[in-house]
């Protein structure tokens, strides 16, 4: 539709490069000489969203939804960083050349132009596609200072697609990762959350480890794992890629208990359920550092573990499990921890598959009080003293 309206619209980024990894893209993004309210012209079943830099959200049956944006002179990261005094609508917009410019990876600055049904390359894309390389577009050092987030994703995307890192943006890893303690907690938060659930989460803590990154973001875990603690944690973490691969879906809570479990389990010990997970609350808040996690998430990973402490020694044991533990409404993801913690390589998807999880009992039924009804003589005493003093 853009293109018979006469605007340039080119196909951008990881759906771009996925397809021509022969990958099944997850989403397609589009980018455009149109401007937001054209777009929304040409697009009905549309919406703007954002303040400074402007997309627009069209939205197809099946709840599926194309991001369309315009071409720009630089990234929102870079203005921020020069403080720009106002979003300058009529400035940001920009060439497709800049706008390929200010993208973070050269596999990600490719466009496909439905024009003519060329691939057009600004960055050198093409050519680290065929050496299988992950390249900054730019200095390194400069884009990573305005944006230490995109030292992540340079990480994200070799251990995703198992190309290698270019040597510059590895050097500049190694240099400025502690940056990454200046970016919002919430943040990098999200941005890890988002390997969790990617299936190649492993390889991801690898790179973070080798580059330090991981101790940039967790401090507390310096000088504690060792080489048989950071092997744990890639092991626990192997395990849900291994069950994240299959599809099968895993809470945020689970996700952050699995990783946890490599900084509190050494020091586990049996104790009250109440002062385990108190022990655990404080446990955590040591282990994440500066990362924001809210209450409630918190809340559930510390009952979660101290749950499965307690669980562990009659589920090696074979015994029953109390009827009043099984109610509660983290048992199952519970369950599936002690799973990820000690359940045979071979045996985990058997046991992590959905259909086969623990179904909770079901409540037990509240009996029914009757009420009681008052006393024949009682009340005709009541009745009677009434009447007399009445009287």
């Amino acid at each position: 539709r853009l293109h018979h309206a006469g605007y340039i619209a080119y196909l951008v980024g990881g759906g771009v490069r996925d397809l021509l990894l022969g990958k099944k893209p997850k989403d397609f993004d589009v980018v455009t000489d149109a401007r937001p309210g054209e777009l929304r012209k040409l697009f009905r079943n549309s919406r703007i969203i954002g303040r400074r830099f402007r997309l627009v959200q069209v939205f197809f049956k099946g709840g599926h939804i194309v991001e369309v944006s315009t071409f720009r002179r630089r990234s929102e990261f870079d203005e921020l960083a020069e403080n720009e005094a106002s979003p300058a609508k009529e400035t940001t917009y920009g060439t497709p050349a800049e706008d390929a410019q200010r993208r973070d990876l050269t596999i990600n600055g490719l466009f496909y132009n439905i024009g003519d049904f060329s691939l057009v390359d600004y960055v050198g894309g093409m050519e680290d596609l065929a050496a299988k390389r992950i390249r900054v577009i730019g200095e390194p050092s400069v884009r990573f200072v305005r944006d230490p987030v995109r030292m992540l994703r340079v990480l994200r995307h070799a251990a995703r697609i198992g190309f290698t890192i270019d040597a510059a943006a590895w050097k500049e890893i190694l240099t400025l990762g502690h940056l990454i303690r200046t970016c919002p907690p919430a943040r990098v938060r999200d941005e890890l959350l988002k390997d969790f659930h990617s299936g190649a989460a492993r390889p991801f803590f690898e790179l973070m480890l080798s580059s330090k990154l991981f101790y940039a973001i967790f401090p507390a875990w310096a000088g504690r794992l060792g080489a048989s603690g950071e092997g744990r944690l890639l092991e626990l973490i192997g395990r849900l890629d291994l069950v994240v691969q299959n599809g099968y879906p895993l809470s945020d809570s689970l996700l952050w208990a699995v990783f946890l479990t490599a900084f509190i389990e050494p020091e586990l010990k049996p104790r009250e359920f109440k002062d385990l997970r108190d022990f655990i609350q404080e446990k955590i808040k040591a282990a994440l550092g500066g990362i924001e996690f809210p209450r409630a998430r918190q809340d559930e990973v510390s009952q979660m573990l101290a749950l499965e402490a307690r669980l562990a020694p009659l589920l090696a044991k074979g015994q029953p499990i109390p009827v009043r533990l099984t109610r509660l409404t983290l048992y199952t993801a519970t369950w599936l921890l002690h799973q990820f913690k000690t359940a045979p390589e071979a045996e985990l998807l058997e046991r992590c598959d959905p259909e086969a999880l623990p179904a909770p009992p079901p409540p037990a039924k509240r009996r029914r009080q009757r009420r009681r009804r008052p006393r024949r003589g009682r009340g005709r005493e009541k009745r009677a003293g009434g009447g007399a003093g009445e009287g």
